[in-house]
């Protein structure tokens, strides 16, 4: 759970495991947050992810878990192991604060013994109206916000290529700019956050690479925007 003043995110949480003939085929975990004490605007974001967790939930359970039952029935015809799915989207607060609610999401996906399809991104929320927040609205009064925003993660990006903690294409940058960088993101303390989509920039391996920009004290950055 987590408070501020009298509002308060608290992350609904639901685990099932689908079964074929009583053999485990689909198991997953999901979670949602729940805006307590926010005013109609928690109401309206409340909502909109109980929606989402039924999409997901209902994804799982009918298209994904027919499929994995599809490869259960053909392995046993093979006289072969099966290994059950599974599927997972999870989330938590990265702020509360000033009436702005960010929050960041993880979701994975493993089809048997194959390799785990992941996905991450950001929603930021103006708490009071229930409506998304731009990012833009944290750099009014500043020409040129998103040329410097992407010079930060180009330099940022090649210092991690280039120590090796992240192991990024070649020809990331021209990759990037073709998959809206700037499009998903959460707000935190350390500032602004961005993900790259699974296998976009880098190996699947490195699941989705996150670029943090820090937002200076003399930027026109302000929350209450």
């Amino acid at each position: 759970m987590y408070e501020t003043g009298e509002t308060r995110v608290i992350w609904e949480r639901k685990n099932r495991i689908l079964t074929l003939e009583g053999e485990p085929v689909l198991s997953y975990t999901l979670s949602w947050p729940k805006i307590e004490d926010g005013g109609l605007g928690g109401r309206w974001i409340s909502k909109y992810y109980a929606r989402l967790a039924r999409s997901w939930r209902r994804r799982w359970e009918r298209e994904v878990y027919w499929r994995a039952c599809l490869e259960l029935a053909a392995r046993r015809e093979e006289a072969r192991p099966f290994t059950p799915w599974s599927g997972e989207l999870t989330g938590e607060t990265a702020l509360l604060q000033d009436g702005v609610l960010s929050l960041r999401f993880f979701g994975a996906e493993v089809r048997g013994d194959g390799r785990p399809a992941r996905v991450r991104w950001g929603d930021v929320w103006k708490l009071r109206e229930g409506a998304p927040k731009s990012l833009g609205s944290l750099f009014q009064g500043e020409k040129g916000w998103k040329k410097r925003l992407w010079q930060v993660i180009l330099r940022q990006g090649e210092e991690r290529r280039q120590a090796g903690d992240c192991f990024l294409d070649s020809d990331w940058t021209q990759k990037a700019k073709k998959n809206r960088l700037l499009r998903d993101w959460c707000l935190t303390e350390e500032g602004v956050e961005v993900a790259l989509p699974q296998c976009a920039v880098s190996p699947a391996a490195e699941g989705c690479p996150v670029f943090t920009i820090a937002l200076e004290e003399k930027s026109p950055f302000s929350l209450s925007r």
